[in-house]
């Protein structure tokens, strides 16, 4: 039941990021990607804790964001993006969701949310 319910929240997550992802690749500009750099800022805050150290997904964070970054700089430019950069996106896009959706839970981590219940009783 915990496992369905970490990766369930992992899919939420993921859902969170996604409209800023799609919007970069629309061609989005500086809104989506500041959209985007606070998604990822609070995934990795605030989520990372839930899961077994795995630095992959730290770097995978930052490669979506880094080719994020390429894409837009053309788009404010009004320049059409380069396919090598398109498919640098769409390769780093896919290695995060591959990353986090492979994420093993923590079992501290998931103990602390799980009970979050707990707590707000208990107060």
């Amino acid at each position: 039941m915990t496992h369905k319910t970490f990766a369930a929240k992992l899919e939420e997550i993921l859902g969170l990021i996604e409209p800023a992802l799609d919007g970069i690749e629309r061609g989005g500009g500086q809104e989506d990607l500041l959209k985007l750099q606070i998604l990822l800022g609070d995934l990795l805050i605030n989520c990372i804790r839930l899961l077994e150290r795995n630095p992959g997904i730290e770097a995978a964070a930052s490669d979506l964001y880094v080719s994020a970054s390429a894409l837009v700089k053309y788009s404010t430019l009004g320049l059409r993006p380069l396919a090598r950069h398109q498919r640098l996106f769409r390769e780093a896009h896919k290695r995060f969701r591959e990353r986090l959706v492979t994420a093993q839970p923590s079992e501290h981590g998931t103990a602390i949310v799980w009970r979050h219940h707990e707590l707000l009783l208990s107060a």
